[in-house]
């Protein structure tokens, strides 16, 4: 496989991501995508920045496709996008808590000599 994008456009990445993985992202991302296209179509003249949203769009598809070729040449759109959604979904999990939480009662289970579960 070669590394090099034919375009010049940066460096391929090999995706092996399990299957389940997979069909959560390609449902996050058309997910993401519908909405993006849905405030294009539904309340142009109110967006402040609709070339943003157009750049989002194709970066969902980018990401898309990457899915099914698994192989994807990142690029600054891409990453800025996925660490965006990332830090959303985790705010919306309250993942910083969640995780705070099940350390305090798996370290607390631990002492007590339950072991470490998941």
């Amino acid at each position: 496989m070669a590394t090099e994008n034919p375009t010049g456009r940066g460096v391929a990445v090999a995706l092996s991501i399990p299957a389940d993985r997979v069909r959560f992202l390609r449902g996050l991302f058309k997910d993401a995508r519908a909405g993006v296209r849905d405030e294009l179509k539904d309340h142009p003249k109110q967006l402040r920045e609709p070339a943003r949203l157009r750049r989002e769009d194709a970066a969902y598809g980018r990401l898309l496709a990457a899915l099914n070729e698994c192989v994807i040449v990142p690029d600054n759109e891409v990453r800025e996008l996925v660490a965006s959604l990332a830090k959303v979904i985790d705010a919306s999990n309250e993942y910083e808590r969640v995780v705070a939480e099940h350390e305090a009662l798996h370290g607390l289970l631990g002492k007590l000599g339950g072991g470490e579960s998941r």
